[in-house]
């Protein structure tokens, strides 16, 4: 499929809500898998010297025959999701460089050539205008009291009129109108609901389900186990990004050890719970039922 014109949006606020991932998978779904999407982190070109790391360096320096991190991507997929993450933290001649992009579609690299990017879609991310929530979020603490608060984390939503006045008024004083101007739409992310995080836990226990039906084994859990994820791996200031990390410690990694330390038959099914804020492991083999000793 085959973009007409190019496009370029913004999705700020908050952090750990899927920014990325939402770019990754419309990527899959209008350009396929075959060629992965162009992901620039931004927070590797902080200075103005590293800017031409994305369209070459110029003549008579090393590497100029080399071209940049971004136009040689371009040129070999023009069909692409371009993702300029964290878009607040590059140097600003970075966001000049895009100017013309904006406006015609094309960029010229070190080497003069012209690279289109009209069949591309460029997304940017960027968390500005969180920080701001995250202390209305937190105002009931107070110096030590308000470090713990943090510390713990909270589960409370804030109201999306506070959530869009922060990110908007965040947005308007860091970058330049010029630049504003050229895009195409912004869009402000809710921060994760209680219905968003048990999707979310399901999608996680989905991956470890998918892991161990291909090797023969089985997953059943309860609905406690979706609860124990949200609760150690997702708040509203963090957002969902522990969880893959809880997900692999506390669950995939005590079946890994009894896969590798145990003698457990194809067939055999775990069953997972939890009680008293830790997950419960239990191995059903085809004609036994035993725990799984941690």
């Amino acid at each position: 499929m085959l973009i007409d014109h190019l496009e370029f949006s913004y999705l700020p606020d908050p952090r750990g809500v899927g920014k990325t991932h939402l770019a990754n998978t419309l990527h899959k779904y209008l350009f396929g898998a075959d060629m992965p999407m162009v992901r620039i982190d931004c927070g590797e070109f902080q200075h103005k010297h590293e800017n031409q790391k994305l369209i070459g360096s110029p003549p008579g320096y090393v590497g100029h025959d080399e071209g940049g991190q971004l136009v040689n991507q371009v040129k070999q997929n023009p069909n692409t999701v371009v993702l300029l993450d964290e878009i607040e933290k590059a140097h600003p001649d970075l966001w000049n460089t895009f100017l013309r992009v904006f406006d015609d579609g094309v960029l010229t690299d070190a080497k003069g050539e012209l690279v289109n990017f009209k069949n591309t879609i460029i997304i940017m991310t960027t968390n500005l205008g969180n920080d701001k929530t995250t202390e209305n979020m937190l105002a009931s603490g107070a110096g030590f009291t308000k470090d713990i608060s943090y510390k713990l984390g909270t589960r409370i939503v804030p109201d999306r009129s506070i959530v869009e006045r922060n990110t908007n008024n965040a947005i308007k004083k860091h970058f330049k109108p010029e630049f504003l101007n050229r895009i195409d739409k912004i869009v402000i992310f809710n921060f994760l609901s209680e219905k968003d995080c048990q999707h979310i836990a399901r999608l996680e226990m989905s991956i470890v389900i998918d892991k161990l039906s291909k090797k023969g084994y089985q997953i059943k859990y309860s609905d406690n186990v979706l609860s124990g994820l949200i609760n150690k791996g997702i708040d509203a200031v963090k957002g969902a990004r522990g969880l893959s990390q809880i997900r692999r410690d506390q669950i995939e990694s005590p079946i890994a050890d009894t896969l590798v330390y145990s003698v457990v038959p194809r067939g055999t099914t775990f069953h997972i719970d939890y009680e008293d804020e830790q997950f419960k492991f239990e191995v059903q083999k085809p004609h036994k039922k035993s725990e799984i000793k941690e």
